[in-house]
This record gives C-alpha cells, sequence and structure tokens, in this order.
C-alpha cells in the first residue's frame, strides 16, 4: 500500500506496513468455555507482526473490565479479559490467562486460571464478607508477558469496604522534584523549542507549579502556567551566548532551576496534532547541518517500523504531514535517523485520541425507572460507516451511588491498552486523557508523552505462548535424554482420562490439556533400549509479586452514607444465613502464652518451628536431622507399619503409659501416608519445614513440607515407586460461575430487600449482523444514579468505551 506525503510542498510516494491499517474482516464464529457464543476473527492480512515474520517474539496487553472500581464485603469482583497483540488485533498466540487477587501487604490472596480464545475470557473473584477493608490490586497477565517484564501486567487498584481517609499534605518546594525536557531531547539555538516539564512530590504525585522563564539578562521569556498533574510546556528561542532559568513557584515559595544548554549543532523534532486529521512532524536543524545528506522519518509502534520517510534538509525546516488515519490509535514513536540508521532524536505522539468515541449510539435508555422496574435498551455498533459484526463486547450496570466509581483511576480499555504499557512511571489519573476530545485534553496529553517518555522493551525470551494447559518433562536413563520413549499421561480420582505421546530426540515430551479444577495424574515411560527410566516434570516458577509503592498513595475516600447501610444489611442478611447470633462479651483478661527458651510462644496455635533451606545445608537425610532438631517434645519412632516418623509422646491417664502419637506430615499441602519414608525427600529440593503445635498440652500437632516443586507430590520420592513413574497434581482452568439475573416478579414472594449494587453484567456480548446488542435487566429496591458502562474491541483493532446514566426512583 503506498501514500502521498507532503514534504515541504513535495509530494512522497511511502509504503505502509498494512497489517496496521483498517481492514474488512471475516467473520467466524466460536465457541467459547461456560457455553457462551462469541464471534470474532482476523483475516489473513490482518495477522500479528510476530506471527507473519515468524518470530516468537510475541507481544501482547490485558484489560479487564470489570463491574466496578468499589465493592463491599461479600460481592463478587465480575471481570472479562480483553488481550490484544502488538497490533491491538485480538490476541491469537496465549491460551491461558492468569488473574491474581493481592491485598495491601502484596500477598496473593487467589489466583485464577482461566481459558483464553481469540484474546477474550472472562471470569469472577468472591470477596468473603469477613474480608478486611482496604486498597486491593487485581492482576493479569499470559506467561509469554513475562518476557518482558511484571511492570506490562495489568495491574489494578480496588477498593474493599470503608477506607481510611488520607489528606493531602502540602509538600514543600525543596521537595519537589522539577525536571525541563526538550521537546525531540534537543534544545537548538536560533529555532524555536517547545520545553516540557514535570513536578513532582517524594510520594511521586505530581504538584502544579507556576512561574517564570528569564534569560541571564534578567529578561522575561515566557510564563509557565496551566499546569495538568505537575506538567505543562511553553515555547521560546535561545539565542546564541545567554542562559535561561525557571523561576518555579509552589505555595507561595519560589526556586530557581537551571534550563537545559543550548546547543549549537545538531537535530530535532516538533510534533503538532492541531488538527486532528493529520499529524503534522517538523524536522529541524542548524544552520551547519542544511544539506548533509540524506536523513529518514521513521514511525513505529510497540518496536514495529509503520512508515519510513526519506528526505534531505534544505533549509532549517522540513514540515511533514501525515494523514492520522493512516495510524493505528495509541502511541506511536517518531524518529529522525541519520542515513546508515544512527538514531538522532526522536518524539511520542499519541494517535486516534477521540477516535471511535461516537460510534456506539443507545436506544430506549430512560432518565427515570422505579423500583424493580425493567430496563430495556438497545446499542448500535458502527466503524467507518459499517456495522461491527466482529466484536465481543461487555456491559455492566451498577448503582453508582453506593458503588461509588473512581472514575479517573478505574480499568479502562483505552488507558490500559493504548498509554499505560508504553510510558514508564506511574501515570496519575490516566483516564482523564480519554474523558472528552477537548484542546486542552489533548494538549495534555502531549504534554504526557513529552515528559514521560518510551518504555523501551528489553526482551528476554523465557515462555512460548501457552495455548492450553500443558505437562512437560523429560525421560532419562544413565546415558541422558531416551529417544522415541513412550509415555503415558493417566489422570487419577473421579474424572479418569488417559492420554500418550512419544520423546523427542531430547526424551522431552509434552501433553496439552483442558481441564476443570485440581488434577491428579501419573505419569509413566516407557521403552525397549533401556528398562532403567527416570520422568522429570517441569514446573512453572511463580511470578514474584512486585510492590505496588503507589497503592498507598491513592487518596482513600469514606463510605457514603447509603454505602454504610447496605454493607450493615449485608452483614446481618449473612449472620442470619449463617445462623450466628451474636452477644456482648466483656473481655477481662488476656491469655496467658507459655515460651521455651527462645522465647517463642507454644501454646498459641501458631507456627512453632521454622527450618530453612540454609538450615539444610550439609545435611543429607531429613530423618537424622529431626531426630536431633526437632522441638516441642517431637521425637523420630517406628510406626505400627515398621516406618520411621515424626512423633509426640502422649501420656495416658489412669493407664500411667505413655504412647507415640504421629506427628500429621504433608508435602506441598498433600497429606502423606503411613507407609511413606521421609528419608527419601531429597534434601536439596526441600525449601522450608513448618511445625505447629496444637492441643492441651501443647505438643507438635502438624509438620508441613514446601517443595522447591511446588508440583510434585510425595509419590515421586517413595523407594517403592516404579522406574520411570511420576506423580503431579495441578489445577486446571478456574470454574467461574455465571452471573444471576433477577427477573421480576419473582415466583417465590419474599420481603427481603433486593440490595444489589451490580444489576447486570454481560462479559460476552455479540452483535448481530446489523451490529446491534439488546440489553434487558430489572433494577433493586436501591434508588439512586445508576451507570451503564459497555466496553469491546472487534477484529480491526477498534477499541470501545462508551457510558450512560439514569435514575431509579421510589
Amino acid at each position: 500500500m503506498s501514500v502521498l506525503y507532503l514534504i515541504d510542498s513535495k509530494k512522497y510516494s511511502v509504503k505502509i506496513n498494512p497489517l496496521h491499517m483498517p481492514a474488512k474482516f471475516t467473520s467466524i464464529l466460536y465457541l467459547l468455555f461456560f457455553c457462551l457464543t462469541g464471534c470474532l476473527a482476523q483475516n489473513a492480512n490482518a495477522q500479528s507482526v510476530a506471527a507473519q515474520s515468524g518470530t516468537t517474539n510475541f507481544q501482547e496487553r490485558v484489560h479487564l473490565h470489570m463491574d466496578k472500581s468499589f465493592y463491599l464485603p461479600g460481592d463478587t469482583i465480575w471481570f472479562k479479559a480483553y488481550v490484544v497483540d502488538e497490533a491491538n488485533l485480538p490476541s491469537k498466540a496465549s491460551g491461558t490467562l492468569y488473574v491474581d487477587l493481592i491485598n495491601e501487604k502484596d500477598s496473593l490472596l487467589n489466583g485464577f486460571t482461566l481459558p483464553l480464545l481469540n484474546g477474550v475470557s472472562f471470569g469472577n473473584a468472591p470477596i468473603d464478607i469477613k474480608s478486611s477493608k482496604g486498597l486491593y490490586r487485581l492482576r493479569a497477565y499470559t506467561r509469554i508477558m513475562d518476557n518482558i517484564t511484571p511492570v506490562s501486567f495489568f495491574d489494578q487498584v480496588i477498593k474493599i469496604g470503608d477506607v481510611e481517609q488520607i489528606k493531602n499534605q502540602i509538600t514543600a518546594i525543596q521537595d519537589i522534584d522539577v525536571r525541563f525536557l526538550p521537546e525531540g531531547g534537543n534544545l537548538l539555538m536560533g529555532l524555536p523549542s517547545r520545553i516540557a516539564y514535570k513536578a513532582v512530590s517524594r510520594n511521586g504525585r505530581g504538584v502544579n507549579i507556576t512561574g517564570r522563564v528569564l534569560n541571564s539578562k534578567e529578561t522575561e521569556m515566557c510564563l509557565i502556567q496551566d499546569t495538568y498533574q505537575g506538567m505543562g510546556s511553553f515555547f521560546f528561542t535561545a539565542e546564541e551566548g545567554i542562559t535561561y532559568k525557571a523561576i518555579v513557584k509552589v505555595n507561595g515559595a519560589e526556586r530557581a532551576i537551571d534550563l537545559p544548554l543550548a546547543q549549537s549543532s545538531g537535530y530535532t523534532l516538533a510534533v503538532s496534532q492541531r488538527d486532528t486529521s493529520e499529524l503534522v512532524i517538523k524536522s529541524m536543524c542548524t544552520k551547519d547541518l542544511i544539506g548533509k545528506g540524506e536523513l529518514k522519518l521513521s514511525v513505529h509502534k510497540n518496536g514495529v517500523e509503520l512508515l519510513s520517510i526519506p528526505f534531505v534538509m534544505d533549509s532549517q525546516m522540513a514540515r511533514i504531514t501525515v494523514p492520522a488515519a493512516k495510524l493505528p490509535q495509541g502511541i506511536v514513536q517518531i524518529s529522525l535517523l541519520a542515513a546508515k540508521g544512527q538514531p538522532l532524536c526522536e518524539r511520542l505522539a499519541f494517535i486516534g485520541q477521540g477516535r471511535n468515541n461516537d460510534v456506539i449510539k443507545q436506544n430506549g435508555l430512560a432518565i427515570e425507572y422505579p423500583k424493580r422496574g425493567e430496563t430495556k435498551l438497545e446499542l448500535q455498533t458502527m466503524v467507518d460507516g459499517g456495522p461491527v459484526t466482529n466484536g465481543s463486547f461487555s456491559v455492566a450496570v451498577t448503582n453508582s451511588e453506593v458503588s461509588i466509581p473512581n472514575l479517573d483511576n478505574e480499568s479502562h480499555i483505552l488507558a490500559d491498552l493504548l498509554l499505560s504499557p508504553d510510558l514508564k512511571g506511574h501515570i496519575e489519573n490516566p483516564n482523564r486523557y480519554f474523558m472528552d476530545s477537548s484542546d486542552s485534553t489533548r494538549m495534555h496529553l502531549d504534554n504526557l508523552m513529552l515528559t514521560q517518555g518510551w518504555r523501551k522493551i528489553s526482551w528476554q525470551k523465557k515462555y512460548n505462548p501457552e495455548k492450553t494447559i500443558q505437562i512437560t518433562g523429560k525421560v532419562t536413563d544413565k546415558k541422558g535424554g531416551v529417544l522415541a520413549a513412550n509415555v503415558t499421561l493417566m489422570r487419577t480420582g473421579k474424572e479418569l482420562g488417559l492420554e500418550q505421546t512419544v520423546t523427542d530426540s531430547l526424551g522431552r515430551f509434552s501433553f496439552d490439556l483442558v481441564y476443570m479444577g485440581l488434577g491428579n495424574f501419573v505419569v509413566q515411560a516407557k521403552s525397549d533400549k533401556s528398562k532403567w527410566l527416570a520422568v522429570k516434570l517441569d514446573s512453572l516458577p511463580a511470578i514474584p509479586i512486585s510492590p505496588n509503592s503507589f497503592t498507598k498513595n491513592y487518596f482513600k475516600d469514606t463510605l457514603s452514607f447509603l454505602s454504610k447501610e447496605v454493607m450493615q444489611k449485608n452483614t446481618q442478611k449473612y449472620l442470619k444465613q449463617e445462623g450466628i447470633k451474636l452477644k456482648e462479651v466483656e473481655i477481662k483478661g488476656s491469655r496467658k502464652l507459655d515460651y521455651n527458651p527462645s522465647r517463642e510462644p507454644i501454646n498459641s496455635g501458631h507456627v512453632f518451628q521454622v527450618i530453612l533451606q540454609k538450615d539444610l545445608i550439609h545435611v543429607e537425610d531429613i530423618m537424622d536431622y529431626l531426630a536431633r532438631h526437632l522441638r516441642g517434645n517431637g521425637v523420630i519412632a517406628m510406626n505400627d507399619y515398621g516406618v520411621m516418623k515424626p512423633m509426640y509422646p502422649l501420656y495416658i491417664k489412669g493407664m500411667n503409659t505413655i504412647k507415640m502419637m504421629p506427628i500429621s506430615v504433608s508435602i506441598n499441602d498433600f497429606p502423606v501416608d503411613e507407609y511413606f519414608d521421609l528419608s527419601a525427600l531429597p534434601v536439596k529440593e526441600i525449601e522450608k519445614i513448618q511445625v505447629y503445635l496444637l492441643g492441651s498440652p501443647p505438643h507438635p500437632s502438624i509438620m508441613t513440607i514446601s517443595m522447591k516443586d511446588k508440583n510434585i507430590l510425595y509419590q515421586n520420592f517413595r523407594k517403592g515407586t516404579p522406574p520411570g513413574t511420576a506423580y503431579l497434581k495441578q489445577e486446571g482452568y478456574t470454574i467461574s460461575k455465571a452471573f444471576y439475573e433477577v427477573k421480576y416478579p419473582l415466583k417465590k414472594q419474599s420481603n427481603e430487600e433486593d440490595l444489589r449494587t451490580t444489576l447486570y453484567w454481560a462479559p460476552n456480548l455479540i452483535p448481530d449482523k446489523n451490529g446491534k446488542i439488546s440489553v434487558s435487566y430489572f433494577n433493586g429496591d436501591l434508588t439512586g444514579k445508576h451507570r451503564v458502562v459497555l466496553e469491546g474491541f472487534d477484529g480491526q483493532g477498534n477499541l470501545f468505551r462508551k457510558e450512560w446514566n439514569y435514575n431509579v426512583v421510589e
């Protein structure tokens, strides 16, 4: 595809990468998990760049559309995942998505493994009604996203329950970091320049500043004003032999900061989008570089070059006009390159800030509805004058006076997929840049591009795309990997199953499985070439949880009166269902704890002894170590089956005798039977041992052993395990429940109030052949403002978000 571009009124024909251009896509019908259907596909010309080029450097981004951003204890977090590739097309690379619920202490509360099909998945995370209030996080990722960095993961802060309010403290000017950044990277003498600035406090939040720019003659050059989130920009022309400084003012105090020195020789770039239909790029140079060979203007996105324009600087400024419609929505990097490809300067720009804002219309939504009244509306989707028929959408309807939305920071498909992954550092209130398409909003967004810079992608291949849940490993004999060994995978328990495969030249094997819930498996290998075989199963390491330092900096709001009332009524309902009757109890004392010589409590019911890997460095037999180091009267003795086991002595009153009682042992949370000898455990593979004291008098009752490989079962170490056999327990896909829709009038009358704060959740809405979507649901008993939020994408890389509001009255 070739397009004519204007460079100083001269026409240039440039070939453009067609993978990112609008194209018509062929729709296909696919069956999504949980018996829900959807329609979303890409034609052959619109595959991801990575897929076409044959590279394994896939890039994926995840967005979760959640029903709301604020939850009450006992609520359920409903979410839909949108996963796109580097071209914003629904990703076909990964088939498995991981979602984690994390608390304020950066600890994993619950993890979910979900199937992905054509970039779509959905699920739910229940919140225990006894959960602590606070700021939690919902993290989502695919395994290949970890090839780049965990910073690229979806990581959204959500609020649960009443949270203490934090006051915004006044920041002293000496505690503010202010940086001045010339557009294009270089400030050149004698050329008009735009200087961006960013002022940040110690807690990482932007600070709005004012001020003025003075030259070395104390002449005022321009004003610093119209700051937003600590960011802004101003224009001036630097002169030879003159230096400049900014007088910055915050809360009445002033501070002088030197501006970057102007260069006498160099190149720079300036970008303007005053007319949203075109991108105007100005390449500028000092006089000594006019006519110094051919240059190249390169525009690329996510490491993929979209267009390349060769030209020669025959004056100090070359103006290049690019039709914005020919570029994909989102951040692009504009680079000026020398003839041999050396980068001279670069600039970021956001394309299509208001694109697709008005392509979704609704019909039928009234201003007001009565309690328990039915709401019906029809949504019409249109792009480029035609209906969207190959898209997937989700709709959430919530009471926004009880679950007050965090409009600036809630999950937002445009901010999550087009903005946050490509910028370094924390972005304050990212959703603000998509609430309207005014000139001021576009200017604020452009200042963000100038200040927070491009996040370079550092690819380190660790994982290939996961299409399914995999069980992989290697079959070896005494010489190494065994070729063409027959490997059988058997699933035991209620869900029986059997799969077979053959090892490759390295002795490796792989099984691709789709199953729900916990699976227990036995892997057996056989070969005519060798009688002595061993099976080593692979395990994926857990993704570490990186602290989110900005969680504690969120301004936490207290609950509204209505929110507290609903939370109290839900708690009462729960207590009634559980049959719990509360009465006032006066506590006059505290429990007395007994301590061992190391000052550890011995009757607290908590962990009494911890043995770490560093304690086992020179240990060969774990039973020998336990015999010498087990505390709390624990001993090693023979059980009734002739196996040495950890035990404790129990004095039996009336019989004047002591009986040895077994300590309950589990390995990787799997109880060990009476026949297993712990001496079979390889000490180097043990990560941690914990011993718990329980009972009265307190005694070592439970011992948990954690292996480095969390998926391995203790049967793998049994001395009597047949050669070529391995045992495995592994979680399959999480079983997600369907959203319950209340329909009035009820078949069975009830006096209970309908206190739902999420009235409707539909994660997989597919437009019909005319691009229409029908929605119908019933409101509850809570009055006030209600909010309808629609998000979605299509097979052409278009992203959609739209909101509407209405009221429920008495």
